[in-house]
């Protein structure tokens, strides 16, 4: 049992860590970008390719184009380390200890979930600037 939970524990926070890690990578990315030409997207790529997901984002996009690479690191149901995912994985952990965890975490996690869902249903990426959702939570 005690061991059950240690790993339930242990998932929801690599989870977490994860999401966190591609929201500040993508942050950092667009904020360089900032001083660059617009029509330069050769920053995209490498940002994919250190993720280790550029084989599948190559099955599913041509190019890096900025609003393709960071829907695909964000809210790509079909990638399995997007925020999304991860958040919602993290989320699936904690439901599964919830007698174990404190009401607050267990609020938080919830909390990030839907912001993440309500992201994904209002397109957030496609409009304005990401910070919103990078940085929310």
């Amino acid at each position: 049992m005690l061991s059950r939970v240690a790993s339930h524990i242990y998932w929801l926070g690599r989870y977490l860590e994860r999401a966190e890690n591609y929201a500040r990578f993508i942050d950092v990315n667009f904020n360089l970008m900032q001083d660059l030409p617009m029509d330069l997207k050769e920053q995209w790529g490498p940002l994919v390719a250190a993720t280790g997901d550029l084989e599948l984002y190559r099955k599913k996009y041509t190019g890096f184009e900025r609003h393709q690479v960071m829907f695909f690191l964000t809210f790509d149901t079909d990638n399995p380390n997007s925020m999304l995912n991860a958040v919602k994985n993290s989320r699936e952990n904690a439901r599964i200890i919830r007698e174990n965890l404190s009401k607050e975490t267990w609020e938080k996690v919830n909390e990030l979930y839907y912001m993440m869902q309500t992201g994904l249903e209002k397109k957030s990426l496609e409009k304005g600037r990401p910070e919103a959702v990078l940085r929310a939570g």
